[in-house]
């Protein structure tokens, strides 16, 4: 596994230096692809599910057959677990989506689940990704999300800083109002995770450490 050839399927800019660096240092010997269509955050946001659908499977098989990925990881939490199992069945080849793997981690560790979220139509698919977690695992799960677009529209023009430090207010106030885990819905958000452990004394989940485990076993199928 140490040669493999991945790919990762992204609709935002934002998603993909996180990744490369955590890949570097984790992956070394992997060979990895990143497909960006940028446009697809504008189709998420129209509500056209099968212009998104269309193009994310067009990244996969590129990625497949241009590129040899031997699998895929789809970097946009926008993307619903109906979509995923679509493109499952027509992809050639096996995918993992980012923020499963998080959710159950999540779901598992404790009944109320705060989400930071960026993107809007990020909500709606994350909250029912963890209930539907929560369902296949036997658990009752309470989820209160703070959405923060504004965010994401900082960073999309450079300003780290004011990302953060909008995130870090949010944070604040899930844990205030008795979230007893945060999830990072973007994995634009991963490098928070630590830092916010600490200062909220709550665990943070983030997707990019544990989509990790979840490419490497989408690797041995």
């Amino acid at each position: 596994m140490s040669g493999a050839n991945v790919a990762f399927i992204h609709a935002s800019p934002a998603a993909i230096a996180p990744l490369v660096n955590y890949y570097a240092k984790q992956e070394p010997g992997w060979t990895i692809s990143n497909l960006l269509d940028d446009g697809i955050m504008r189709l998420f946001r129209q509500g056209d599910e099968g212009a998104v659908e269309a193009g994310l499977l067009s990244l996969i098989e590129r990625a497949a057959t241009r590129y040899g990925a031997e699998a895929a990881l789809v970097t946009c939490s926008a993307t619903t677990l109906d979509m995923m199992r679509r493109l499952e069945l027509a992809a050639p080849v096996p995918l993992v989506k980012i923020d499963l793997p998080m959710a159950r981690a999540a779901v598992g560790a404790a009944r109320n689940i705060g989400v930071l979220v960026t993107f809007p139509p990020t909500v709606e698919p994350t909250r029912n990704l963890l209930s539907e977690v929560a369902r296949q695992m036997g658990r009752e799960v309470r989820i209160a999300a703070e959405l923060r677009p504004d965010a994401l529209d900082a960073l999309l023009k450079g300003d780290s800083a004011a990302h953060d430090r909008i995130l870090d207010e949010a944070a604040s106030a899930l844990r205030d109002g008795g979230a007893e885990v945060i999830v990072l819905a973007q994995v634009s958000m991963a490098h928070l995770r630590t830092g916010l452990e600490q200062r909220l004394g709550i665990p943070v989940f983030s997707s990019l450490e544990t989509s990790h485990r979840a490419l490497r076993d989408a690797l041995a199928r």
